[in-house]
């Protein structure tokens, strides 16, 4: 073996030493870099998947609040609806409440007029200014409790409510005693005035009003009288026709209600004006219920 034999062979044994450690590196360095790679794409995944829970939720926290948006612009709308039907009521009250203080001044002229005949008719008519007062003391605490409408409507039907009964129980009353007025005046051959009434206009709420002194009608005659009904009051009960005093009309007279051939229900009247007159539910055939346009007889 000669020299350069030798050389050679020293030259590939170190050859395959480098070799050998340049293969050791490459196959410890692409583990660690193979590794590495599969951490970061776990991290990727993983940013990937909370970005996407991420964007789920501000799609589902978006919705939430358009959700909120409508829910509270329909509130809106809807408060604004009530704030501008509770204007309109109080509107309503306020001129109702005129009305009523504008009756009871009236009320008040008519009995500042009558004059007193003896001892009874004066003690009578001071009775009957003592009902004005009351009147007029609760037209002023019906005032301060329409006031009230502001803060709730179902304070104001309560209100309504409670003063549509004091006024039928008032007008009962006055008509008792304007029955007692002229029986103690028939008495001394003399007659009392008979005081124009007046029916509250507005819903089924509204009765009539009667003046505190009333003269009572004679007993109803069969006098041929027709007419013919222009509104019902339902729950008040009341039935307006279209024919007043001017046609013979008188208080406690008995109109039967006619539709077509059938009878419908039998109306005795309350309060009269010279081209109308209400009188007051009575007696009624079964289902049958009166409505405007029925016919209005004294005699069937």
């Amino acid at each position: 073996m000669n020299t350069l034999t030798k050389v050679l062979i020293v030259l590939v044994s170190l050859f395959s030493l480098f070799l050998c450690g340049i293969v050791a590196t490459y196959v410890i360095t692409g583990e660690n870099y193979k590794k590495s790679a599969n951490d970061n794409y776990d991290k990727w995944q993983t940013a990937k998947n909370k970005q996407a829970s991420a964007d789920r939720a501000r799609e589902v926290a978006e919705k939430n609040v358009e959700d909120l948006k409508a829910d509270l612009g329909q509130k809106l709308n809807d408060r604004e609806k009530q704030v501008a039907q509770l204007q309109l009521d109080l509107e309503n009250a306020k001129r109702i409440n005129a009305e009523l203080q504008q009756k009871v001044a009236s009320m008040a002229d008519i009995m500042a007029n009558t004059s007193a005949a003896d001892k009874e008719q004066t003690s009578l008519h001071e009775a009957a200014q003592q009902k004005v007062n009351t009147l007029e003391a609760e037209r002023i605490a019906r005032e301060k409790e329409l006031e009230e409408l502001n803060r709730t409507l179902l304070e104001k039907v309560t209100l309504l409510a409670q003063h549509e009964s004091t006024i039928r129980r008032l007008t009962q009353e006055n008509q008792e005693l304007g029955a007692r007025l002229d029986q103690r005046l028939a008495q001394y051959g003399k007659t009392a005035t008979q005081p124009a009434t007046t029916v509250a206009p507005g819903g089924p709420l509204a009765q009539p009003v009667v003046q505190p002194i009333a003269a009572v009608a004679p007993p109803t005659k069969n006098l041929g009288l027709n007419g013919q009904v222009t509104a019902v009051d339902a729950r008040g009960r009341l039935v307006e026709i279209s024919i007043g005093s001017a046609a013979g009309v008188r208080q406690e007279m008995v109109f039967h209600l006619i539709r077509g051939d059938q009878f419908v229900a039998d109306v005795q009247i309350v309060e009269v004006w010279p081209d109308r007159a209400v009188g007051v539910l009575g007696l009624a055939k079964e289902g049958m219920q009166p409505q405007a346009g029925d016919r209005a007889a004294t005699n069937l």
